[in-house]
């Protein structure tokens, strides 16, 4: 099937004037934020801003795309979409600005964002998912007991300064958590800037430790996963919009290069996969099952797994295996402890899930009797 590369192939040459802003322009641009745009596209506003290709021809000076890995688990197409758009009719000649980039250790933030002028009049607000750093994997991790996250509030404050800074209509989105801070930013937003909001895309972004209040923009919220979808379905994540068919293989999916498209529309899938829909039910069950202290141990404890060999990045882990399991030994009783319980409630909700799977559905004949109700 065709991905996103191919439809810049396809429509790259066709203006948003020719054929108007679509859910598949949303993705491309959603992955924009991923790169490095550092000391390239940091104005902060709209008329001082870089054209797409002047910014891609800057980066490509900075960065040899050959040993460009925005990390273990994501595509390496990453910066041929963005060299491809560039060299589009339609996406060419946008123009981005206000680029922010922060991690710092001390407060587990990982934190990313762009902004775009599409030429249409409107502005989109790009939030970029996890890098590669297990900080940033970490504070994903917080949202399961935190009410909110560092990079959660900083998009906030992002897109009232990018409302502030133009009158334009806005559109809001990101893939991964960089979904998961679009609408929490778009949900938290004061009034006069909801009403600016045409959409907020969601890509595959996790949910949030408890609902997240949206009413007031749920009708401009899509929502979109593949048909393996992990991450898309953690925590409350919400309805949603559209399941999408994928060239990837399980978790892979996850990687927005394998979704595949027709025209300016995604493949929907019939649902989601069996083993999909088994994983979100076993997550939430234990996730339900453990107090608020017990979340927070259990994520301290993976990050102290993680880093136990002072790794930064998952890339860092995947380089050397047999050094990270050798430094497992070194954990002290206490994280072996909590990574044998947590390892032992998944097992147990994971099977119990299976079992009422698999539990056969009777069906009474008229004026047959139900023994269950006796």
């Amino acid at each position: 099937m065709s991905t996103i590369l191919d439809y810049l192939d396809w429509r790259g040459d066709l203006t948003l004037k020719q054929s108007p802003f679509c859910e598949v322009d949303n993705l491309i641009i959603s992955i924009f934020s991923y790169m490095n745009l550092s000391g390239i596209a940091e104005m902060k506003t709209r008329r001082s801003g870089i054209t797409l290709s002047e910014a891609v021809d800057a980066y490509f000076k900075k960065h040899d795309p050959k040993n460009y890995k925005i990390g273990a688990l994501f595509s390496d197409d990453f910066p041929l979409l963005f060299k491809k758009a560039a060299e589009s009719r339609r996406f060419g000649k946008m123009k981005l600005f206000g680029y922010v980039s922060i991690l710092e250790k001390e407060t587990e933030t990982q934190f990313a964002a762009l902004s775009v002028d599409l030429g249409d009049g409107s502005v989109f607000v790009s939030f970029s998912g996890t890098d590669d750093t297990l900080v940033g994997w970490k504070e994903n991790f917080n949202m399961s007991y935190m009410d909110s996250i560092p990079a959660q509030r900083h998009a906030l404050d992002y897109l009232c300064s990018v409302a502030y800074h133009t009158l334009f209509k806005i559109r809001v989105g990101g893939h991964s958590k960089g979904g998961n801070l679009s609408l929490y930013a778009a949900a938290k937003a004061p009034k006069h800037i909801k009403r600016r909001i045409i959409n907020v895309y969601n890509n595959d972004g996790p949910g949030f430790g408890k609902s997240l209040e949206h009413s007031d923009i749920e009708d401009r919220i899509l929502t979109v996963v593949p048909s393996f979808s992990v991450v898309g379905l953690l925590l409350e994540h919400g309805k949603v919009d559209k399941v999408v068919k994928s060239n990837g293989n399980g978790v892979w999916q996850h990687d927005p290069c394998t979704w595949d498209v027709c025209g300016d529309r995604f493949v929907l899938s019939d649902g989601l996969t069996k083993e999909s829909s088994h994983i979100e039910k076993t997550l939430k069950a234990c996730v339900a099952e453990m107090t608020i202290d017990e979340r927070r141990d259990m994520v301290e404890a993976l990050y102290k797994v993680f880093t136990a060999n002072r790794a930064e990045t998952l890339s860092d882990i995947a380089a050397d295996k047999l050094d990270f399991i050798l430094s497992l030994g070194k954990l002290d009783e206490k994280t072996r402890n909590i990574i044998i319980s947590t390892a032992k409630l998944i097992w147990r909700e994971g099977m119990r899930i299976r079992k009422e799977e698999k539990k056969p559905i009777r069906i009474f004949k008229k004026g047959e009797k139900n023994a269950d109700t006796d």
